[in-house]
């Protein structure tokens, strides 16, 4: 009988199922890309950064301790993989707009105007700009409570630092996104 928890697909994996592997990866690999997504605005580099986490599952899978939950340590290993690579690439903070870039390309109702769509897209534009203009853990913090919904805690656990240093990442994140939008 093929083990469904997390934890126990987890001790499969360190035993070399690599069946194991393919479900843990169907499970999450969603959610990994949706953070490396919506942190490096790439979907390139999006898709490298999951491919990347589940190899670290694979090669990390025998000193894996499930004192947490599996996704608690699945955060980290994402968010550390998106920091690391931030900081070793050399990224353009403007880059041009991917044809594929779903941000560039906002769905409309037929009924709306022109004007209306060309507005919408101008601010999802500034603010994927803005964005990438915030320090990393900022991004990385606005990333995981606005778009994944996490909670402090849970951020807290994913960065690796207390609840306040999340509310005071969020809060500066905030105050630079609201001067850069409106400058």
């Amino acid at each position: 009988m093929r083990p469904t928890d997390d934890k126990e697909l987890m001790r499969s994996v360190a035993g070399g199922d690599r069946e194991a592997l393919q479900v843990l990866y169907e499970r999450h690999a969603n959610f990994v890309f949706r953070i490396a997504y919506r942190f490096l605005f790439d979907e390139e580099e999006a898709r490298d950064i999951t491919q990347s986490v589940f190899v670290t599952v694979m090669q990390a899978a025998h000193r894996y301790k499930p004192e947490a939950k599996f996704t608690t340590w699945l955060f980290r290993v994402v968010v550390n993989r998106c920091l690391n690579h931030r900081s070793k690439a050399s990224h353009r903070l403007h880059s041009a707009p991917d044809e594929h870039d779903p941000l560039e390309n906002i769905p409309a109702p037929e009924e709306e105007q022109p004007d209306r769509i060309l507005e919408r897209a101008r601010r999802m534009s500034d603010l994927r700009d803005a964005l990438l203009q915030l320090p990393e853990r900022q991004r990385m913090a606005v990333v995981l409570k606005r778009f994944e919904e996490m909670s402090y805690e849970e951020i807290a656990e994913a960065l690796g630092c207390s609840k306040s240093s999340v509310e005071s990442l969020l809060f500066r994140a905030r105050q630079s996104l609201k001067r850069l939008i409106i400058d």
